[in-house]
């Protein structure tokens, strides 16, 4: 039994490996839950919105109507890096910590159209993706991270998102050679769209303003329920700082639906909590923000069974996402 369960251990750190780089960031913003989206050539969603806008505190005087208002013809790259520790624990025993190596990409836009109502058009597309930094993973296991993030390069599409930050409708157009396994993936991937910078309310709104904008949202077929607390730190000349907290949480006893995962192999969620602080500092002239930075902290219990084996199995898990995004 100590040999399946180390090949056990091995077969879960490849599929959290594989699939949880990008929707590590995605949990630390996701304000959306999109519909799934069709294995085509290109995708073409209705995104859904399920988050709701509370505002608490309208802040000091003066206050100010806060709207995005980017010009036609604007670009902008942003460098998003990812960096992330992992622990866990199979029936109580320990399993080594992973320094798991970063993870950077470029997203690029440009808007192409600002419409009378305040709807902007943009393309969004995702280069330069890559591992850096240090880590204690085998080589073979680094190099098959590397081929499976290389494979996003080239995804891209067009959103139209209103003047408060929330996404509408967004078109997806898929990589060459697309791996159907990297499908979930992609879902998740859209959530990213409207992560870029925090839904601001309809309110005027002054210096330590609170707003709270609670969400539900789909993560490898978990049901996520997140609340995320906005406050106005200072907004000069049109560009705002804020700070974020995040809750969340999720029920147990839902069926997780990975990709790679062996045949036979089942996981049920038992328990998830994660929390999450940070800082946004952003120019309502532009569509990415100017600074992001964000640490998460989550904690996952997952219910195994493997073929051919009568036994059920406990995972523990324990991830610490630093994740920073700086746009020029």
């Amino acid at each position: 039994m100590k040999i399946k369960k180390n090949c056990l251990i091995g077969s879960i750190i490849c599929i959290v490996i594989g699939t949880g780089t990008q929707p590590v960031i995605n949990r630390a913003f996701a304000q959306t839950t999109p519909r799934k989206a069709q294995l085509e050539n290109q995708l073409s969603p209705q995104l859904q919105p399920k988050s709701q806008i509370k505002l608490i505190t309208a802040g000091a005087q003066p206050r100010q109507t806060l709207r995005f208002t980017p010009q036609a013809g604007t670009k902008e790259t942003a460098d998003m890096q990812m960096d992330m520790d992992m622990s866990m624990s199979m029936n109580g025993n320990r399993a080594p910590e992973f320094k798991i190596p970063g993870t950077n990409l470029k997203f690029n836009t440009v808007v192409n159209k600002v419409e009378p109502n305040g709807d902007i058009h943009y393309d969004f597309s995702y280069t330069n993706v890559d591992l850096v930094g240090q880590s204690n993973l085998p080589p073979t296991a680094i190099d098959s991270m590397r081929r499976e993030m290389k494979k996003i390069e080239g995804f891209k599409g067009n959103v139209i998102v209103d003047n408060m930050g929330h996404t509408k409708k967004a078109n997806f157009i898929l990589p060459k050679n697309f791996n159907p396994a990297l499908k979930q993936m992609l879902d998740q991937m859209t959530n990213s769209i409207e992560q870029l910078s925090a839904p601001i309310p309809k309110q005027a709104i002054g210096k330590g303003a609170k707003w709270q904008v609670s969400s539900q949202i789909d993560f490898n077929g978990i049901n996520l329920q997140q609340t995320a607390t906005y406050e106005l730190i200072d907004i000069q000349n049109g560009v705002a700082t804020i700070n974020v907290s995040l809750a969340q949480q999720a029920p147990g006893a839902q069926k997780m639906v990975l990709p790679q995962v062996p045949k036979g192999m089942s996981m049920t969620l038992q328990s998830y909590n994660g929390t999450g602080t940070g800082q946004i500092k952003m120019s309502l002239k532009r569509i990415m923000p100017l600074n992001t930075s964000i640490n998460m902290n989550t904690n996952t219990q997952m219910r195994t069974t493997v073929p051919n084996s009568p036994e059920e199995m406990i995972m523990d898990q324990q991830i610490s996402m630093q994740m920073n995004i700086k746009s020029n």
